[in-house]
């Protein structure tokens, strides 16, 4: 899919399947099976979650892309099977996902292949040798690495990363405990800034009894006001000038912040 002339930072949600949206981004009255369709009308781009929670089928995939009209790119994250929940069969796993990818990538409309890390995730040696190995598996793939722990945000990964033609990604949320930096960093020529949320009180929260919570969407709970958009906007045209495409997505989903808070960012990055 070729963008229009120039536009090389593209903005969208992270999720668009959601009911509560409607009133707020969807029409009170679309059908849910209108939704992607409505969504392809007014964003460039979609960062599809439902993938890290269940394996993808190229069938499905290929669906999705066809209700979209062709007018739009995807980012897919991948499995937690990958990221997660890696266990003795992850090459496997590996090889069903990159099957399920194969609409996106041979119609020209996989923007980026998402692997996002959990906060223990950190720079060690047996997690920079699966990393490794990982994106082996997706040599060829715009493939593009979330880390939830600053330990990674280093000249040496960026190298790395960078010679393997993988990008990073950048973080907006809470700066507290050992969540990373928001630095202007592009590597593999693909910029990719995901905007959760500065919902510090929640990011952590937990429940009466000391444990964690088990939804973790209260973390996201948070709206971006135009001021704090405004702001950003010089960093983002700071990664553009250095990458081919700049992904912004908005993953704060409740409520339809999100969608609220892309088109936002959208009318601010085209003006």
């Amino acid at each position: 899919m070729e963008l229009p002339s120039g536009k090389k930072i593209v903005c969208g949600t992270s999720g668009y399947d959601y009911p509560e949206w409607r009133g707020v981004f969807y029409p009170a009255e679309l059908p849910r099976g209108d939704f992607l369709a409505y969504y392809a009308r007014c964003f460039p781009a979609l960062e599809v979650n439902f993938t890290f929670y269940q394996m993808p089928t190229e069938e499905h995939i290929r669906s999705m892309m066809n209700r979209s009209g062709g007018k739009m790119l995807f980012a897919v994250k991948a499995p937690r099977l990958l990221t997660h929940d890696a266990g003795p069969g992850w090459n496997t796993d590996a090889a069903e996902f990159r099957s399920a990818l194969h609409p996106l990538f041979n119609g020209g409309v996989l923007s980026a292949v998402l692997f996002q890390f959990p906060q223990s995730f950190h720079y060690e040696v047996n997690n920079r040798i699966y990393l490794n190995n990982l994106l082996s598996q997706f040599t060829g793939y715009p493939s593009v690495v979330e880390f939830r722990h600053s330990s990674w945000f280093t000249e040496r990964v960026y190298d790395g990363l960078d010679r393997r033609g993988a990008g990073i990604v950048l973080c907006d949320m809470p700066r507290i405990s050992a969540l990373p930096p928001l630095v202007p960093v592009v590597t593999g020529g693909r910029a990719y800034i995901r905007f959760h949320g500065r919902n510090a009180a929640d990011w952590y929260a937990q429940s009466a009894d000391g444990s964690p919570k088990t939804n973790g969407s209260r973390r996201y709970d948070y709206t971006y006001s135009e001021k704090e958009l405004a702001a950003e906007v010089p960093f983002i045209e700071t990664l553009a000038a250095k990458a081919e495409i700049t992904h912004v997505f908005f993953n704060n989903h409740p409520d339809g912040a999100a969608a609220v808070n892309a088109e936002q960012m959208q009318k601010l990055t085209s003006s």
